[in-house]
């Protein structure tokens, strides 16, 4: 079945933000430049090696609750800034516009600080065509995809059965999320930008043509 059918028939179609809504690019590691709020102390060896920012953030609740606070407040700042250099993945617009249209809801769904999420959508007008956003909320990250908790919240918050839901995401984590939370899924490929620079990427091609359209099987429902 053609992507775009597959998803018009749905009544809920939930989208991961980093590949099918944003192309987040890679940047300075976070990590790195929150370790650099942590104090000239030696740092044990795993906080000082790491590359997630997550390990950082840890080690500084165990400083204390302060330290905790300032360090994750400047992570969401770190996380605003490259949300707001990345470019929308192409077709996005028109695609979601389309969605709304044909009646089907809308929800994003990401890793990143929901107000992260949410002023991207702002400033690329998405926040008409999608009904609702669920984001991380605090420095946890235990509820983070492969975890379904943020999929499984969304769906609570708009009382809607996962069987009329259908997810799309680009990274295993996101779609084992969606699996473990009994959610159907296809899987957003990147598309290859396209030699000819004089035509804009979100005219150039569908997004509807980087889905995958043979469904990934959900697993039972956990809730």
């Amino acid at each position: 079945m053609h992507a775009e059918k597959l998803l018009t028939e749905r009544d809920h179609v939930l989208v991961a933000f980093d590949g099918p809504v944003a192309e987040l690019r890679a940047t300075t590691p976070l990590a790195e430049r929150l370790r650099t709020m942590l104090g000239e102390a030696p740092l044990p060896r795993k906080v000082a090696r790491t590359d997630d920012p997550f390990v950082v953030l840890a080690y500084a609740a165990t400083i204390g609750p302060a330290t905790e606070q300032a360090v994750y407040a400047q992570f969401c700042r770190l996380e605003a800034e490259a949300v707001a250099a990345a470019p929308l993945a192409p077709g996005v617009g028109k695609a979601f516009t389309h969605l709304a249209a044909a009646g089907t809801h809308i929800t994003v769904i990401g890793s990143l600080a929901a107000s992260a999420i949410r002023t991207f959508l702002v400033m690329h007008g998405l926040d008409a065509p999608v009904r609702h956003l669920a984001g991380r909320t605090g420095p946890d990250q235990a509820s983070l995809p492969p975890a379904p908790d943020l999929i499984t919240a969304a769906i609570h918050a708009q009382a809607v059965p996962a069987q009329s839901c259908l997810f799309v995401g680009s990274t295993n984590d996101d779609v084992t999320a969606a699996r473990t939370a009994g959610l159907d899924a296809i899987r957003y490929h990147r598309p290859v930008v396209s030699p000819d620079a004089d035509v804009p990427a979100e005219q150039n091609r569908s997004w509807f043509e980087a889905l995958e359209t043979g469904p990934v099987a959900a697993r039972p429902p956990r809730f």
